[in-house]
């Protein structure tokens, strides 16, 4: 009965430490915003501001994850359909 209740324990923790680091989402949001435009990214202007996501399907906005080391990559931020306010 031990054995199954520090299995319980463990997949707990292990769940909450994954879980902690897969929502952090605060380099995406700290970052500039960028779309993409079919020929390139653009960097677009703050968001609920000059821009915003509505729901739809695909990916609103991108971000560097490394600006410095990985000058030219770019991951998805927001999701949804960019919209100009």
């Amino acid at each position: 009965m031990n054995k199954i209740k520090v299995a319980f324990i463990a997949l707990a923790i292990f769940a909450g430490v994954g879980g902690a680091f897969a929502t952090n989402c605060e380099q995406c949001e700290n970052s500039a915003q960028y779309i993409n435009n079919g020929t390139g990214y653009l960097r677009v202007g703050l968001y609920g501001e000059d821009w915003d996501c509505f729901v739809a399907g695909g990916i609103c906005t991108f971000y560097k994850p490394d600006p410095i080391g990985q000058p030219n990559v770019y991951a998805p931020c927001h999701e949804g359909a960019w919209m100009p306010l």
